[in-house]
């Protein structure tokens, strides 16, 4: 046995060793890191050249496949969500369908979402997302005369080692409905009135209050 030879690539090398009684082997030596997300399979023709006259060869295919790692974190298409919902939506209402991505396989590509502990505890008591499907639901009274704003801060994360989380926001706007009767404030300006009274004469002051 000559020698070896690998196909040409970017990723390996063969690195020829003599043994004592002067046979030779190669060992398959990585020369630069790989990416799964790039390439999963690495397939490459090994030839191996005897030194007679005329030389002979014998050829192998050669498969490398590469395993994931934990190396991508999850990410939200979107840093800041925006949406508009109805005050006093039923508990259950979808506010939100939220879907992060991650690159890689396996459970180090399974995520699961979160509230982000950011929130204040008014938003865990009107809303909820479903740790598996992203999907943020209402589960209290949600009223605009209390606020017509509410900001949610979610959180992603893989089931993989040293996972890195990836965070969100979703602003929800609420939208006002006429769920207020108008309340009427009374003042009294003349406690009584004489019959003598001219015309235009103010008794009371009324306003109308409306929320």
């Amino acid at each position: 046995l000559s020698t070896y030879d690998i196909t040409s690539n970017n990723y390996f090398y063969l690195d020829m060793q003599t043994q004592g009684d002067g046979n030779k082997f190669a060992e398959l030596v990585l020369e630069r890191p790989l990416d799964r997300e790039q390439q999963a399979v690495h397939k490459y023709v090994l030839t191996a050249v005897d030194g007679g006259v005329p030389q002979k060869t014998g050829t192998a295919l050669l498969v490398v496949r590469v395993l994931d790692s934990n190396d991508n974190a999850p990410v939200f298409d979107q840093s800041v969500y925006t949406v508009s919902l109805k005050e006093n939506s039923p508990v259950g209402t979808l506010v939100i369908q939220l879907n992060a991505t991650d690159m890689d396989e396996g459970q180090n590509g399974e995520i699961v979402y979160s509230l982000s502990s950011h929130n204040p505890p008014r938003i865990r008591d009107l809303f909820n997302i479903d740790s598996r499907t992203g999907r943020i639901e209402v589960t209290g009274e949600v009223d605009y005369e209390e606020s017509n704003t509410h900001q949610i801060y979610v959180q992603a994360k893989d089931l993989g080692p040293n996972a890195v989380p990836a965070h969100c926001k979703v602003l929800v706007k609420l939208i006002d409905v006429n769920d207020n009767t108008p309340e009427i404030s009374f003042s009294t300006v003349t406690e009584s009135v004489s019959e003598q009274a001219a015309q235009g004469t103010v008794i009371a002051l009324l306003s109308e209050i409306g929320r």
